[in-house]
């Protein structure tokens, strides 16, 4: 699910570059989604990362760098990447949508699982394994919400 602050950086970015709706509306359906609520948080950010190249080439907009992005970090510790896509994950599979809410379930996830207090203390390796983690958490999510149709079609069945 989208962020509130993802949800008002799209519409504030669709205003400053002056967007139609329905362009706005043909580019949210090549997410197959009608509003930007309906994005995930990973739609999200390249949704907000296209509209920003948009108005950068406007000159309406001054890109941000993304985090993470400068720290020196070791060889052996996570790429800036992993551990935006760590964070983006995480978001996905967190049941509240609220940012302190998400940095406290993470960090008590890897401190629980992994034995590292906080996401910028991952090694490479132990990234690798905590995305292997959240995939599963999340393909587990997927399959929950199947399940439930398939229940109500049995109890129907036997029923009658």
């Amino acid at each position: 699910m989208a962020t509130t602050s993802q949800i008002r950086k799209i519409h504030t970015l669709k205003n400053i570059i002056g967007l139609d709706d329905d362009l706005y509306r043909e580019m949210l359906m090549s997410f197959d989604v009608q509003s930007s609520k309906d994005l995930t948080y990973t739609e999200a950010v390249i949704f907000t990362e296209i509209l920003e190249e948009k108005a950068v080439a406007l000159n309406r907009w001054q890109k941000q760098p993304k985090k993470y992005e400068g720290l020196y970090r070791g060889e052996k510790m996570a790429s800036d990447a992993q551990l935006r896509m760590i964070e983006g994950m995480w978001r996905e599979v967190c049941y509240f949508d609220n940012d302190s809410f998400a940095k406290k379930s993470l960090r008590k996830f890897l401190n629980s699982k992994f034995k590292v207090d906080d996401v910028m203390f991952l090694t490479k390796a132990k990234a690798c394994k905590v995305i292997q983690a959240l995939q599963a958490i999340k393909k587990n999510l997927n399959k929950k919400k199947v399940r439930p149709h398939l229940i109500s079609r049995r109890k129907i069945r036997r029923k009658t």
